[in-house]
């Protein structure tokens, strides 16, 4: 929980979670992992780890509609079990993604190249935000890649999480302001990933995107929403993807 803490800390952030309290005792617990859009004003909570007691379990509804009341914000839960996703949707959640689209990147490699990955240490100061610049500095501390993309006269900021697929080095798509952008643009990303001894990347679609050139697999926890949401959006950063021990995820 060190880097969640030190997150929230740096930022004024507050909490972390959420206890639901029998007395003394805890009986329940969530996380709220919060971070700001990099563009914007508007907060997201990354709602994780939540987990109450079974003695306790019929307040469980009331906890989490507490926890994800606010209008002001942007709620996620990255890794929901059916149980959770049949909840969230009576709260106002939304599915986003079902699938994870899985790419092997030799093959992808070979196709013709219209853009260009740059590490961020190379790209002009003033070409990013302040806020996005700091975004992407975050996740190369916290261990992910990032990179940025020069294609059509404009600069893509990219992160990319380190995960292993059936023990095939795999890097996530865990930033992007449009899928279709990576999809357009696979080549030149497979060839930047390939030098970073990535053999395949994996990233979240919806069903309508189930066919966008790699090979679609159901997903046992699809991504879900309330509040504000471009749906062709990757954002996971600053979740419990990136600042969580992989054990506590259930993640090789």
């Amino acid at each position: 929980m060190s880097l969640v803490s030190e997150h929230h800390a740096r930022l004024n952030f507050g909490e972390i979670g959420q206890l639901l309290m029998k007395g003394d005792d805890a009986v329940g617990v969530l996380l709220t992992i919060k971070s700001r859009l990099p563009d914007e004003d508007r907060m997201v909570v990354n709602l994780s780890s939540w987990y109450v007691e079974p003695s306790s379990r019929w307040f469980a509804p009331r906890m989490l509609q507490m926890a994800s009341s606010s209008q002001e914000e942007t709620f996620t839960d990255l890794t929901p079990s059916p149980e959770a996703c049949k909840l969230n949707e009576r709260l106002g959640f939304s599915t986003v993604t079902d699938y994870t689209l899985f790419y092997p990147l030799l093959p992808k490699a070979l196709g013709p190249a219209r853009a260009r990955l740059r590490p961020l240490a190379d790209v002009h100061p003033g070409a990013l935000p302040a806020a996005m610049r700091d975004m992407l500095e975050d996740h190369a501390r916290f261990g992910c890649m990032v990179a940025v993309m020069e294609a059509d006269g404009r600069h893509h900021p990219l992160v990319f999480l380190k995960t292993m697929t059936k023990r095939l080095p795999t890097a996530r798509l865990i930033y992007c302001e449009d899928r279709q952008l990576a999809q357009r643009h696979i080549s030149a990303i497979a060839r930047h990933l390939l030098r970073k001894g990535r053999l395949a990347m994996t990233m979240a679609a919806s069903d309508e995107e189930r066919d966008a050139g790699g090979f679609a697999v159901l997903k046992s926890a699809p991504m879900q929403v309330k509040g504000a949401w471009n749906p062709r959006f990757i954002n996971e950063t600053y979740s419990e993807l990136v600042l969580l021990p992989p054990w506590v995820l259930g993640r090789s």
